[in-house]
């Protein structure tokens, strides 16, 4: 069967789905807001009932639906703008837990309505005189692996899980390991897995043998990497995760590195009810060429810390910096498993990081607004760290702005917007001197 059928099967069994774990007739009806499926939707059988059989497993397991429909409008000087309307469909079926052991099989296709109107560079497709907008057509195995977990394991309060197959990765805030989530292809890894938790320690550990991107089957990376990760939490305060992460990529020297650092990350609250409270994140991070890298010899050193005040119902008000080091304009510290469109503005002028480092000052507000609707503001200042030869250190501003509102557990609505000001010359390498806007409308549904 090819996955275009696949996904078609899936698409119906998804549909008829939420009937199939309906309550009881004598329990009470829930009570569904507009746009919103029962909680237990997807479900082939009771989830509170366990799996005494391999095939109770099988056969009463859960389908996950995620349908994300999105038109983005990008403009960058230079070149002709994009008018990318695309669409996101990922259903997969995952196994019920039968003695913590469970599977998951994931499809994802992306479909556009005319791919002529904007630009894919990695995979060729589209008009190569618009601006990139990152969504090609394809269908892909986004997810598929094996999973074991354990409580009480050896009679103690530790647990263990191992994960085995293409599975999605995010630790900590994904600037270093993540999946890319906001592009219509996410990033995921055919990886093995394992986590031992004994509270207040976490303790992670994965292999990383291939890496599946963005690009979908367009560029897939064959890679050996191995991803160690310790997360404490020393106090009700702070959490402290030392973590090492060796990167090497076949088919991209560039992205070979070692990386050595710990993030440092809480929140106190205070006021009456707790209704106040302060928030940080803080990282520090050296960072050395890896096994093959195409720079033999560099040595670059990250620093990022964001504070900010909340309150509960209001919002916040925060201020950031984050220090993107070079080793004398060779090279500079880089983030090749990272989802780097959640950082240094959301224009993506700087996905990869320019060789001469990168300073960003930012501060932003965040807004509960009426009618349940979630609202963000960020501003932010790029300086370069080495600045090049006959360069002034300013290379731009930017300033972006998001709203979001949940319609309901299952339906999300979002508009969100990017304008980045270029302040170096519109010739100078890596297109930072080019002024951009982008512009975003979406809706996701999904259980």
């Amino acid at each position: 069967m090819d996955t275009q059928r696949l996904i078609s099967v899936l698409a119906i069994a998804a549909t008829a789905a939420p009937a199939l774990a309906q309550p009881e007739a004598d329990a009470p009806a829930e009570k569904l807001a507009f746009g919103e499926l029962p909680k237990n939707a997807g479900w082939l059988s009771d989830p509170g009932t366990p799996a005494e059989t391999i095939w109770d497993s099988i056969a009463g397991g859960k389908l996950h639906l995620n349908d994300r429909l999105r038109f983005e409008y990008a403009d960058q000087e230079g070149v002709k703008p994009s008018y990318a309307f695309t669409n996101r469909i990922r259903l997969g079926y995952e196994t019920k837990a039968w003695h913590g052991l469970n599977g998951m099989i994931e499809m994802e296709n992306v479909a556009s309505f005319d791919s002529s109107l904007y630009w894919v560079p990695a995979t060729l497709d589209g008009d190569p005189t618009r601006t990139v907008v990152a969504d090609p057509q394809d269908t892909e195995v986004n997810q598929a692996y094996l999973q074991y977990h354990r409580d009480n394991l050896f009679d103690s309060d530790a647990s263990f899980t191992i994960k085995a197959g293409r599975q999605r990765i995010i630790l900590d805030d994904a600037r270093f390991v993540g999946n890319v989530g906001w592009r219509q292809f996410e990033q995921t890894y055919d990886a093995v897995l394992a986590q031992v938790g004994y509270d207040p320690v976490t303790f992670s550990y994965a292999h990383v043998w291939k890496v599946q991107g963005i690009f979908s089957n367009g560029v897939d990376l064959d890679a050996d990497v191995h991803i160690f990760h310790l997360a404490f939490k020393a106090a009700d305060w702070i959490t402290i995760t030392p973590f090492v992460y060796l990167v090497d990529v076949q088919q991209a020297a560039a992205l070979d590195s070692d990386t050595y650092g710990v993030r440092l990350y809480g929140s106190a609250p205070f006021g009456e009810e707790d209704a106040f409270s302060f928030n940080y994140n803080g990282y520090y991070a050296h960072q050395t060429e890896g096994r093959n890298s195409a720079i033999p010899n560099y040595d670059a050193d990250f620093f990022a810390l964001d504070l900010n005040a909340a309150k509960k119902g209001l919002g916040a008000l925060g201020v950031g910096y984050q220090f993107l080091g070079s080793d004398n304009g060779a090279d500079s510290f880089i983030f090749p498993l990272g989802t780097n469109h959640a950082f240094q503005g959301w224009a993506d002028k700087f996905l990869t990081t320019p060789v001469a480092g990168l300073q960003d000052f930012y501060v932003y507000a965040k807004a509960d607004l009426p009618w349940n609707v979630k609202g963000g503001v960020y501003f932010h200042e790029f300086w370069f760290d080495d600045t090049p030869t006959g360069v002034d250190s300013n290379i731009g501003w930017e300033i972006d702005a998001v709203l979001s509102k949940d319609i309901s557990r299952n339906w999300n609505v979002l508009a969100k917007f990017a304008y980045y000001d270029g302040g170096i010359a519109l010739t100078f390498p890596g297109g930072y001197g080019a002024d951009t806007v982008k512009f975003w409308l979406e809706t996701t549904f999904k259980f």
